[in-house]
């Protein structure tokens, strides 16, 4: 089923009102202001040209809620699109999820402000982008495939426990005007063997050199059962990556992380003792044959 859609129109509603397995809703271009919870299965979105198609919200996690002023909507609660798990084989491409939480100027304690918070299982992206500052794009849960597409942010803007697969992506750090910068914060299961993969990415950025880290172990709220998993093989690391590649996060060290690089260049790739190298042969268990396993995209 075929649906098209105009930017005065309500995704939400469209959505809610769907009741077939296999969806594809066409996107006009132009700006869709509101907050969209997916929780179907099988819907694809397609922006009619790439860029332009543009899906935004600003909250952020410490804007008080308009359904309960005492309250706020914290980190998931920000996001401008939800795709929860019931939104397995969800699909986007050349869609911009977009949060313009006016971070910079805000003077909000917690300014974490999720432009997707991705659940769906066999979720695929491609031509997308992901506009925010912190905690910009959520790979939560599940797996998920990022192709040809652009993700921007300052602190931990791709973050989460998915087993998430970036292809010909370009990372983009934004810059900061005081403190370091994080590009990722895994929190992979610990049975889980595979977190993040970023082959053949672009890591870019507009700050200074040796001033963001490619990424910190996070263990929410400090719980057990974490090992957080990344990878970032065959990519170019600009000059703004930091020499020691990763970070502690919470009191827990990359060391005991799994954080591995691959053939990566750049004036950012540096080989040291702090910044663990895979091996030729161990590379076929990182495959994303492997980790997609039983899902032909």
């Amino acid at each position: 089923m075929l649906i098209q859609v105009n930017n005065d129109e309500s995704i939400q509603n469209i959505i809610d009102s769907i009741q077939h397995h296999q969806v594809v809703i066409y996107l006009k271009n132009g700006i869709y202001r509101e907050k969209i919870l997916i929780d179907k299965p099988n819907i694809t979105l397609v922006g009619e040209e790439k860029g332009k198609v543009i899906l935004v919200w600003s909250d952020a996690s410490g804007t008080l809620m308009r359904e309960d002023s005492t309250k706020t909507y914290g980190t998931s609660g920000s996001a401008t699109v939800t795709l929860t798990s019931n939104a397995k084989g969800f699909k986007a491409e050349n869609i911009v999820f977009k949060n313009d939480f006016d971070y910079p100027k805000s003077f909000l304690k917690d300014k974490q402000a999720v432009a997707l918070k991705n659940d769906a299982d066999k979720s695929l992206f491609i031509g997308c982008e992901f506009l925010g500052y912190q905690d910009t794009l959520y790979a939560n849960k599940g797996r998920q495939y990022y192709k040809d597409s652009y993700i921007e942010g300052n602190v931990d803007f791709i973050f989460g426990g998915a087993q998430a697969y970036f292809e010909n992506c370009n990372i983009f750090s934004k810059k900061r005007d005081e403190g370091v910068g994080y590009v990722m914060a895994p929190s992979t299961l610990y049975n889980q063997e595979i977190g993040y993969i970023f082959n053949n990415c672009k890591f870019d950025s507009d700050g200074e050199s040796n001033t963001i880290f490619i990424g910190r172990p996070w263990h929410p709220e400090k719980r057990a059962g974490y090992n957080p998993s990344a990878i970032v093989m065959n990519s170019y690391l600009g000059s703004h990556i930091k020499e020691e590649g990763w970070d502690s996060m919470s009191g827990f060290s990359p060391d005991d992380a799994r954080f591995y690089e691959y053939n990566n260049y750049g004036e950012g790739s540096i080989v040291n003792i702090k910044r663990r190298v895979l091996l030729k042969e161990e590379m076929k268990n990182y495959s994303k044959e492997k980790l997609f396993e039983n899902w032909n995209i």
